[in-house]
């Protein structure tokens, strides 16, 4: 009998960009491919209630109840899974993601509804974990896992990572609504390799994935984008952790591209030290808009503190030579590094408004599995607490011996209050009709789009009995009259949102039905 497998996305900041799941649709393609059902439930675009998952417990009765999660909402993922267990209690449980594979131990000693965790890469892993199922004996031949026996937790051998990547099927997009995704302005998500070279101390990728970069071949690359590039979504992110590696084979998928004729926006993560001019420009021809880089900080000791291996001089150089090729830099930074001062942080902040990019900041935090937590005593860096709900990187959960959380909390709030100001100003000049540039329109767009589309989705509009045998346009106004006031938006922006999402086939009616999302891709 073919086994059942429930995958559960849990809750995730829509400020975070979060993208359809990559990780559970890539998990279900390879079950499916090992003739194991699957369902996904994904919480990011769904309201979580323990009455919804019960209902799909009964529907489907899933032989093994499985979720992801990293550091921020590990919370989220456990919460949910103990209510499975509640309904469920006979359906193993399984927990994966980054978290997890680093905090196996703790996870599993403080959570008794846990039964196994799968470590690292999940898709050979808990395809075996599955056919284990019914042979108990089998479990301590499956390498990634960790579980009880007994008393003990056991942690089998590590699992070797994937060779040949193009074994993997395309990602199972098909469970997942991807029409909510796009109503909201998030972009989707694709990935061309998997490893990372670095040593970032406050990076979990290399030990995640391995320091040796994987690839999966150009044709599939290119496969892949094509079909995406039919999908209608605003953006394509490349989201590996250096798309940028190695450049011939990155001139080489941009030639495919071109080479196929392929018209569609798409943006990657790259490293200061891994362009040049004619790598820009094969980028810039094939499509991508954005590049997306790392910087960290201001001050070069810093950088070399974190082990980042670049200089400010090679940050300046990379995002003139984004502009120069038509390509827009955006550039991360983080506050609260081992180091740490007021004037840093001066410094750091004068660097990123002279340097010519989009940019934004993030606060340390000292996520399980990163060298900056492991030696934390070494870097100077006191951890306040393990409430992994503040795990967010938007406010301090530890603090360097230089400055203090509260002072890093209060420059990160000013800027943030700032930036959000300025946005909201964008959005009602835009609502003017008031052209300020071709970036902040985007901006001003996605912005709008998002809020209108997260209101019909956190009210549980779509479904609603009172949305039921209307004509399209008594209902369009009836949908306008609700939520105009709730995203302080002009009725008549709020309309055109909403034509659009029936346009766009993101919403659909049936006087039958009511209002629904539309499941077509």
């Amino acid at each position: 009998m073919t086994k059942k497998f429930l995958l559960i996305n849990p809750p995730y900041p829509l400020e975070e960009s979060p993208s359809p799941p990559f990780g559970l649709m890539s998990l279900a393609a390879y079950l499916n491919k090992n003739n194991i059902d699957v369902i996904i439930e994904d919480f990011v675009v769904t309201p979580y209630t323990r009455e919804y998952i019960e209902n799909v417990i009964d529907h489907y009765k899933p032989d093994l109840i499985g979720a992801t999660g990293v550091t921020m909402n590990i919370k989220k993922a456990l919460a949910i899974l103990e209510d499975c267990r509640d309904i469920a209690p006979k359906t193993p449980t399984v927990l994966g993601g980054p978290h997890a594979t680093f905090d196996a131990q703790n996870i599993l000693a403080e959570n008794i509804f846990i039964d196994f965790i799968v470590r690292g890469e999940g898709e050979v892993t808990a395809t075996e974990l599955v056919k284990s199922l019914s042979r108990p004996s089998d479990l301590e031949k499956v390498a990634g896992i960790s579980y009880r026996r007994g008393n003990e937790i056991v942690h089998n051998g590590e699992r070797e990572f994937i060779q040949y990547l193009d074994s993997l099927p395309f990602p199972a997009r098909h469970l997942c609504n991807l029409n909510k995704y796009k109503a909201l302005g998030l972009p989707i998500g694709m990935m061309t390799s998997r490893g990372c070279p670095h040593r970032c101390i406050f990076c979990v990728g290399r030990r995640m994935v391995g320091g040796k970069v994987r690839y999966f071949s150009v044709e599939r690359v290119v496969d892949e984008l094509q079909m995406l590039a039919g999908m209608g979504f605003r953006q394509i992110n490349i989201v590996d952790d250096l798309f940028t590696s190695h450049k011939k084979r990155c001139t080489e998928i941009c030639n495919e591209i071109i080479n196929r004729n392929i018209k569609v926006r798409w943006s990657a993560f790259a490293r200061v030290d891994t362009i040049d001019r004619e790598l820009l420009s094969s980028l810039h021809q094939a499509g991508c808009t954005v590049l997306c880089f790392g910087i960290e900080s201001g001050n070069q000791e810093i950088l070399d503190t974190v082990k980042k291996r670049t200089t400010l001089e090679m940050c300046r150089k990379a995002v003139a030579m984004c502009r120069e090729a038509g390509i827009l830099p955006l550039a991360s930074y983080i506050l609260g590094l081992p180091g740490e001062t007021a004037e840093t942080v001066t410094k750091t902040m004068e660097f990123a408004g002279g340097l010519g990019a989009q940019y934004g900041y993030h606060i340390l935090s000292p996520f399980p599995g990163t060298e900056v937590r492991d030696k934390c005593a070494e870097y100077g860096i006191r951890i306040f607490h393990d409430d992994w709900d503040k795990y967010d990187a938007n406010q301090a959960v530890c603090e360097p011996a230089g400055i203090s959380g509260g002072e890093i909390d209060a420059i990160y709030k000013k800027f943030n209050n700032s930036l959000d100001a300025y946005i909201q100003c964008a959005i009602s000049e835009y609502q003017k009709g008031t052209h300020l540039s071709d970036e902040l329109d985007v901006v001003a767009e996605v912005t709008i789009s998002r809020a209108v589309a997260w209101e019909i989705i956190k009210n549980n509009i779509t479904g609603d009995p009172r949305y039921r045998n209307r004509d399209e346009n008594a209902l369009v106004d009836e949908l306008v009259s609700r939520l105009a006031p709730l995203t302080s938006l002009s009725e008549s922006t709020v309309k055109k949102e909403i034509r659009d999402f029936f346009k766009n086939k993101y919403l659909v009616y049936h006087e039958d039905t009511g209002l629904q999302w539309s499941s077509t891709i």
